[in-house]
């Protein structure tokens, strides 16, 4: 019996000392990723995303003159700024996720996976606002009721290619943080 106990505490104390072992190489983690950037990228990410949301909120002010002034249907007009609304509504909704839980208060593992939903979450959006553009943009060529008139054409033309400008850096560029942000934890741990 006494050999039994003696055993007993020999694998009682091997587990302590892994246990120790585990909470030290934890803190050290914790100590880097605080120091790294992790945190500078999730609030830049975060305060990225709830800037541009902000365009969203113009695109209802905007569809009335789409109606009064080119002439659109009065469907395709409340379709762009129901657009504007729900990109916005995601937006604002999508950097509160980003914010909700700092990654540097979370166990390494846990971190990755969130950065890896942000990054996953990020891409389904922008895929989303994608193909509902893509959409209302061709409802608004086809709808267009002078097409031959040249500065509606020029217009369209000009928005399209400001637009897309504006857009896909901002895409890039924001797809660049949130991979910087995966990787950056998984270089710490």
């Amino acid at each position: 019996m006494t050999d039994n106990l003696d055993e007993l505490k020999k694998q009682w104390q091997s587990l302590s000392t892994r246990v120790d072992n585990l909470a030290e190489t934890n803190r050290r983690l914790s100590e880097r990723l605080a120091k790294s950037n992790v945190t500078s990228l999730q609030e830049s990410l975060a305060s990225r995303i709830r800037r541009w949301a902000g365009i969203g909120l113009v695109m209802p002010l905007l569809a009335p003159m789409l109606y009064s002034t080119i002439g659109l249907p009065w469907p395709i007009c409340v379709a762009y700024a129901l657009f504007g609304l729900m990109m916005a509504w995601l937006s604002f909704r999508f950097a509160r996720f980003i914010n909700s839980e700092r990654l540097i208060d979370l166990p390494v593992s846990d971190a990755i996976m969130r950065a890896s939903e942000i990054k996953s979450r990020q891409e389904h959006i922008r895929i989303l606002g994608m193909v509902c553009a893509t959409l209302l943009i061709t409802s608004f060529f086809y709808a267009l009721p002078d097409k031959d008139n040249t500065w509606v054409m020029d217009g369209f033309a000009a928005g399209l290619v400001i637009g897309l400008a504006i857009g896909i850096p901002r895409a890039v560029a924001n797809h660049r943080i949130a991979r910087k942000l995966v990787d950056s934890l998984k270089e710490n741990s």
